[in-house]
């Protein structure tokens, strides 16, 4: 009887211990530098607007969900939040006038797996905003 008390106990301190542990496993929220890489997602239902984004090194490629339209960028970090876009080439009608162009962007906010940002075409001075949403 006596050696099944400290069994017990064992057990008892072993879930507690583990317990604790998974209790103090959160997710670790995501700064800016975890956007620099990977793939992304745009989606504007309202402007019938969809773009999957593959970002690596200083490469970044868009491609139109709907159309497979493809658009390439050189990336270039200013600091952990801002980046430059420049345009290199171009598949889309829509975009082939964007080449050689720079799109400058500042993330503004990041909630869970997605960023909101504002971004401007250097030389004018409308804003867009938008969200980014981390697929992978």
């Amino acid at each position: 009887m006596t050696d099944i008390i400290p069994m017990t106990l064992n057990r008892v301190a072993l879930t507690f211990g583990l317990l604790l542990t998974l209790g103090s496993c959160k997710d670790t929220p995501m700064t800016c530098e975890d956007f620099h890489e990977g793939v992304f997602e745009i989606v504007k239902p309202e402007d019938d607007y969809a773009v999957r984004i593959e970002r690596k090194g200083d490469q970044q490629i868009e491609t139109n969900i709907k159309t497979g339209a493809v658009t390439k960028a050189t990336v270039t970090w200013d600091n952990i939040c801002n980046y430059q876009l420049t345009y290199t080439e171009s598949t889309s009608e829509h975009a082939v006038n964007l080449i050689g162009k720079v799109l400058i962007v500042r993330i503004t906010g990041i909630q869970g797996n997605k960023y909101s940002y504002e971004a401007v075409l250097r030389g004018t001075q409308t804003v867009t905003s938008g969200f980014i949403t981390a697929v992978d």
